[in-house]
């Protein structure tokens, strides 16, 4: 094999790595970027049956709701139920159950609604359908011209981290 073909074969293996290193990179932005909620601050009375909220407690509340606290800031997460006077009834979540419970107004420090973030799904999923498409591509491209016809000594190929099969049938 000649100098100047192992140095074409080395440049288009740079080429794909940089490839591939710009589509991880631009992968990771999309996903990092693109969360699929937005919260907005809002009173006990805006909120409507049924809205997703999030919520910072005061002491006294927050220790008695701790199995639903998130994160180091205390905020609990669950459903607006309804307004009662002076006080809201909310069903807390965790990631291991749910409870109704009866807040006074005054012990909610910050309350803030959750609403979707359409245009922030839509880039996430492109992203991940994208970032798929590329693995795949990069892929199937790194196996082309892999056989090298017999003596000559093997160079480094791209090699896939994924593999994907498609069974096709008669």
């Amino acid at each position: 094999m000649s100098g100047a073909t192992l140095r074409e074969m080395e440049a288009k293996q740079a080429s794909r790595m940089n490839r591939s290193l710009l589509v991880t990179a631009a992968f990771l932005a999309v996903a990092v970027g693109g969360g699929c909620a937005t919260y907005q601050q809002v009173t006990v009375p805006e909120l409507p049956p049924q809205q997703r909220v999030r919520m910072r407690l005061a002491a006294e509340e927050l220790a008695r709701n701790i199995a639903f606290a998130s994160g180091n800031q205390g905020f609990v997460s669950g459903r607006f139920v309804e307004e009662r006077g002076d006080s809201a009834v909310f069903v807390l979540t965790s990631s291991t159950g749910f409870s109704q419970v009866v807040l006074p107004v005054d012990a909610i420090l910050q309350l803030e609604r959750r609403d979707a973030a359409q245009g922030r799904s839509f880039l996430l999923s492109v992203g991940l359908v994208g970032g798929v498409a590329a693995l795949a591509y990069f892929g199937f491209e790194g196996n082309q011209g892999a056989d090298t016809g017999g003596d000559e000594d093997p160079v480094d190929a791209l090699v896939p981290l994924v593999r994907f099969t498609i069974p096709v049938g008669r």
